[in-house]
């Protein structure tokens, strides 16, 4: 068998890999699911190229490498590009006749992908492990077809020796490749992620705070900004430490999130100071979402460790306005939280930013 035909494959598959890799952990302007479509046709067509280009052992039995798009697939767990790349790898081996030959190759296939599916779901922790028990498990299957169409004899043997030898090689340069493309993916995350969220309570920080609302002047639409504090909160460090300080914050930062629309903009800005960025509310709609937040901090329990669980209360102050200046909506959002604190806190003060501007000019 030309041993250089598997190589040239080997190099073939191992090029497809890291495209398929790049379009994976890319966002372009695809959903979820069509980037998920896009991906298992071109594992699928990866696969039939390495099809048409196997290795003849002889008129009724080829050997090629069209499992590996599908090991890169099942270790990301992308089961629907893995569905996908299967159906059209396994199908279109009938392109060289509807033979027994053809139908191992056919369930030999999903057997491999069906086999992979498990794997990665008991090994999705142990990267380089489960990566390269894919390849086994995928040659291990081959094997078995390959005994099947050619029956045990030495062509057999050299030919399942060749077969392991390249597959296990490009298995470990592969393995190699996906790990570091899926870590460096993770690594990216990580650093975007401390770079835009509070670490405390996972909102979002000053830095995309200023980000969004930067542009406040220029938005043609109704805008909001809130601003919230915990009433008392240095008595809840003192009285229970800081640590039960955090919880009381993680949990506060929970409500807020569970009380507003996905596309808000809830950030934590200081210790106990929360900012919140409301599109397309009236005056009157967005007061009473503050007063629901209030009212949900002021009947929630606060779960402490080592003491017993307390209650607190937030004020709230609000500066609705149009195409306002955004260092004008956080002193009138600022304002509007003072008087509410001084006037007896867990209150919420709506200041119309917009009509002070007519009423100036």
């Amino acid at each position: 068998m030309p041993i250089i035909s598997l190589f040239v494959n080997a190099c073939v598959a191992f090029t497809g890999f890291y495209l398929i890799s790049k379009v994976f952990h890319s966002q372009l302007f695809f959903s979820s699911r069509s980037r998920g479509v896009l991906i298992g046709m071109l594992a699928g067509m990866l696969g039939l190229f390495l099809m048409f280009n196997g290795v003849e052992v002889n008129e009724d039995v080829r050997v090629d490498l069209r499992h590996l798009p599908l090991v890169l697939l099942a270790f990301y767990g992308a089961r629907l590009p893995l569905f996908i790349a299967t159906g059209f790898i396994a199908s279109t081996r009938f392109l060289f006749g509807f033979t027994d030959q053809a139908v191992v190759a056919f369930i030999a296939t999903w057997f491999v992908s069906l086999g992979m599916i498990w794997i990665h779901r008991r090994l999705s922790e142990r990267l380089f492990f489960q990566s390269m028990l894919l390849n086994v498990w995928a040659l291990f299957v081959i094997s078995i077809a390959v005994l099947i169409n050619l029956g045990w004899s030495m062509s057999y043997i050299t030919l399942i020796a060749t077969i392991w030898t390249v597959g296990l090689l490009v298995g470990l340069l592969s393995s190699v490749l996906t790990i570091d493309l899926d870590q460096a993916k993770r690594r990216a995350k990580d650093y975007k992620q401390s770079a835009e969220r509070d670490p405390l309570t996972g909102l979002f920080n000053r830095r995309v705070w200023d980000r969004y609302t930067s542009e406040l002047e220029n938005e043609n639409r109704p805008s909001n900004v809130l601003a919230l504090d915990i009433d008392h909160f240095k008595r809840v460090n003192d009285t229970y430490g800081h640590a039960n300080g955090d919880l009381v914050l993680q949990r506060f930062a929970e409500l807020l999130l569970a009380e507003t629309r996905l596309h808000d903009v809830v950030a934590r800005v200081g210790g106990e100071e929360f900012v919140i960025l409301m599109y397309d509310l009236t005056p009157e709609k967005v007061e009473k979402v503050a007063e629901r937040i209030r009212k949900r901090i002021e009947d929630e329990v606060f779960v402490l460790k080592d003491f017993p669980p307390i209650h607190i209360t937030a004020s709230i102050g609000i500066a609705h306005g149009k195409s306002e200046p955004v260092q004008k909506m956080t002193e009138a959002a600022d304002n509007a939280l003072y008087q509410a604190k001084r006037s007896g806190r867990n209150q919420v003060i709506l200041t119309n930013v917009s009509e002070l501007s007519l009423v100036t000019n």
